[in-house]
């Protein structure tokens, strides 16, 4: 099994390349840029064989630095990834690492160009904009800094009640004080509980966040029943699943992507729109110069920065993001680039990498 710390070491030579990528490469970078990087790993031949294929892929904890092996690179290339592809084309200066297998993939980019790349760019370009208004992303939906208590996710059915039959109560509304209580199992259910009340001398029905039942007497079971108790198991692990997902990926995040939509001044993510406009911009000169703009320069770099500082409205932004769109298409339509990547040809370069590596790396 291939770890990204092996990788990173590169001992062995498998990894053939390594760049910088997103923001350093674009030309949309800050000093509070993150510094993500991609590369490329060469897998003996025979590995195809096994039965347990090799990794495709194999990335730090935070998926900032990924490594993709060869031929899955080729894959991605050969259907127009707009990061992949992309990565083909990275500017002099975003070079970490190269080879001469890089170089033989170089000299050969122009294969993986083709029209399929309009209806990719287009694809990856329009979801951005669905992300950017998420109502899932995790800066909409903050988490108070104390986990969920089971007791929360609990509900009373008192045995008696003047209202409706059975109607479950919130534990407030009911004035019950759980840790006056004992709970008991009941029967063919996983989520329904009797509850005695033991007063002071009660253990609590709640130990180390978990619920836990007693082994009742019998001679309690009538005059300390004061109903049942609803425990709404699921709903508690899912709570505190997101809680801790949302506080790992608190500590984690570049907070200063999130300063905008945080304090009210934003009401979408302004990184997603601008990557919008990067990928249809990028997909146009694909399809006019066979080529994607990876480095941006001049108005257009002006306008990038413009969108991720929230300079313009969201409505107007996707209204001008439908028309470079049709206008991709348009330039489909009329490129001279084949509809698909030669895919016998890049079988070809892949193979000839990949025995060039084992001739030089036998052992």
């Amino acid at each position: 099994m291939l770890r990204f710390e092996d990788l990173e070491k590169n001992n062995d030579g498998r990894v053939i390349f390594r760049g910088l990528w997103g923001s350093h490469a674009y030309g949309t970078s800050t000093p509070e840029s993150d510094r993500d990087t991609i590369g490329i790993f060469v897998v003996e031949s025979r590995h195809y064989l096994e039965l347990d294929p090799p990794e495709t892929q194999v990335a730090d904890e935070r998926n900032d630095n990924r490594f993709y092996s060869l031929r899955n690179y080729c894959e991605l290339a050969a259907n127009a990834n707009p990061n992949i592809l992309d990565s083909l084309f990275l500017p002099e200066d975003c070079i970490l690492a190269t080879s001469v297998y890089w170089q033989m993939l170089v000299e050969k980019r122009k294969i993986f160009v083709s029209g399929t790349a309009a209806k990719t760019y287009c694809e990856y370009a329009l979801g951005q904009i669905k992300k950017a208004r998420g109502c899932n992303k995790r800066v909409h939906n903050p988490q108070p800094e104390k986990p969920p208590k089971a007791e929360e996710f609990c509900r009373f059915i008192p045995k008696e009640s003047e209202g409706m039959p059975a109607r479950p109560l919130s534990i407030a509304d009911a004035g019950i004080n759980l840790s006056r209580c004992h709970t008991a199992a009941v029967e063919w259910s996983s989520e329904l509980f009797r509850l005695y009340d033991y007063g002071v001398n009660a253990k609590g029905i709640v130990r180390n966040g978990m619920l836990v039942c007693e082994s009742i007497p019998k001679e309690d079971e009538h005059n300390r029943f004061i109903g049942l108790l609803l425990f709404n198991r699921n709903a508690f692990d899912a709570a505190k699943i997101k809680h801790r997902q949302y506080w790992e990926w608190h500590q984690k995040r570049n907070s200063s992507r999130w300063r905008q939509q945080e304090s009210g001044e934003l009401d979408y993510d302004a990184k997603n729109l601008m990557h919008t406009f990067r990928l249809l911009y990028s997909g146009s000169n694909i399809m006019t110069c066979g080529v994607p703009m990876v480095r941006f320069e001049g108005e257009k770099l002006a306008e990038l920065r413009a969108i991720r500082a929230g300079k313009f409205s969201y409505p107007e932004l996707v209204e001008k993001a439908q028309s470079l769109s049709e206008k991709l298409e348009s330039l489909r339509k009329s490129s001279a680039l084949p509809e698909t990547a030669d895919r016998q040809e890049i079988n070809r370069l892949l193979l000839n990498i990949t025995e060039k590596w084992e001739a030089e790396h036998a052992k």
